[in-house]
């Protein structure tokens, strides 16, 4: 018996001659466009979210209810301090409470100071309206981090709370802070 010695790619023909094979590349192309489309397809729904900020104009300041207000400072550490109602208006800082983000605490503290305009709302306190809803004051601290910022709305998003502002802490804010944080 006579072996031959062939490659598995050589093709031999009828005359002999030794021809080189043609693959065909159409299905390897196939499989690159579906790959591609897939993952161009894939990262198009991969969108960052963000958060969308809207800064006040220029011009006088608004007016707040007193049983609407409630003050956040923020400190370092992960804490903040709040006032809410009457103290915040007139910054009875003595009084402020101190929590975290940690344990829920600031939301436990938001739903709270909802409560109270709701409850405000229907003992009929003077100056309540039906529509009234919590406003917010921010003001970050020298030694607070971006993230307590981002925390705070992201808390204010999930209370349904769409009325704040972001403030620049005053100096006697920042001597609270230090001393009580």
């Amino acid at each position: 018996m006579r072996s031959e010695n062939k490659t598995m790619a050589e093709i031999t023909l009828k005359s002999g001659k030794k021809a080189m094979p043609r693959i065909d590349l159409t299905p390897m192309v196939d499989l690159g466009f579906l790959l591609i489309t897939f993952f161009v397809f894939t990262t198009s729904l991969n969108e960052p979210r963000g958060m969308t900020i809207q800064m006040p104009a220029e011009g006088t300041g608004t007016a707040i209810g007193h049983h609407v207000a409630m003050t956040v400072l923020l400190g370092p550490n992960h804490q903040l301090l709040y006032l809410t109602g009457e103290d915040a208006l007139n910054e009875k800082w003595e009084l402020a409470t101190k929590v975290g983000f940690q344990n829920t605490g600031f939301r436990k503290a938001l739903q709270a100071h909802q409560q109270f305009i709701q409850n405000a709302i229907k003992q009929g306190l003077r100056g309540a309206k039906l529509n009234d809803q919590a406003f917010i004051l921010i003001k970050p601290g020298q030694d607070s981090k971006y993230e307590d910022l981002i925390s705070t709305l992201d808390e204010l998003q999930i209370n349904g709370i769409h009325q704040y502002a972001l403030m620049d802490i005053s100096p006697q804010e920042e001597a609270v802070l230090k001393n009580r944080i």
